[in-house]
């Protein structure tokens, strides 16, 4: 009966993924994104199972589902356009309203200022090209609900991947290392690794 109890659950969270992933594809599709439409689905479906086998059949998976779906369709939208729309970071900040339980009112905004202050201080101080608004937006809102251990450590993380992987891209590619790339794919994965801890 608990196998039973288990699919079911199981099953409903590979539903969910299908269907909202198959909405995203279409609406990606239509505005003309630059992206593989077979690589959503597995993307999707490996962060739930690990959602899945970490947290169970819980409101915390189910959280971590829709905050990797807003940054992965962010992490398309950057790779796309170099911007990402307003109302993914607004999406993020209702669902730290739900993460509200969870984490700590002073942690959040603690997470959310420790993500802010630096960003905003590079974008300010560096020349046209650096962090941009979306990135900024997105990744501070994303930290407002994941709170400061998990906000500060993802944030880092993904600046870390963005760093080491562009450095390697850019020599492979013989690229300078001064051009403009999208950021949000690595904060994302950075972000959802701090969804874990």
């Amino acid at each position: 009966m608990v196998y039973v109890t288990y699919a079911i659950h199981f099953a409903a969270l590979v539903f969910f993924t299908v269907i909202v992933g198959g909405l995203m594809n279409r609406d990606m599709y239509e505005r003309g994104f630059a992206y593989n439409p077979r690589l959503i689905y597995p993307a999707i479906l490996a962060v739930g199972i690990a959602l899945y086998l970490v947290g169970g059949f819980t409101l915390w998976t189910v959280k971590g589902l829709v905050m990797a779906l807003i940054l992965l369709y962010a992490s398309v939208q950057d790779i796309s356009t170099h911007e990402a729309d307003d109302f993914l970071w607004v999406m993020l900040v209702i669902l730290s309203l739900v993460n509200l339980g969870d984490v700590s009112i002073s942690s959040m905004i603690f997470g959310a200022l420790a993500v802010f202050v630096p960003q905003t201080a590079v974008a300010m101080f560096t020349k046209k090209g650096g962090i941009g608004g979306a990135d900024i937006k997105l990744s501070t809102t994303a930290a407002l609900s994941l709170g400061f251990y998990g906000g500060a450590v993802g944030y880092m993380l993904g600046l870390l991947f963005a760093v080491v992987i562009q450095t390697i891209r850019n020599k492979i590619k013989k690229q300078p290392n001064n051009e403009p790339f999208p950021l949000m794919p690595f904060l994302s994965a950075g972000l959802m690794i701090g969804y874990f801890i």
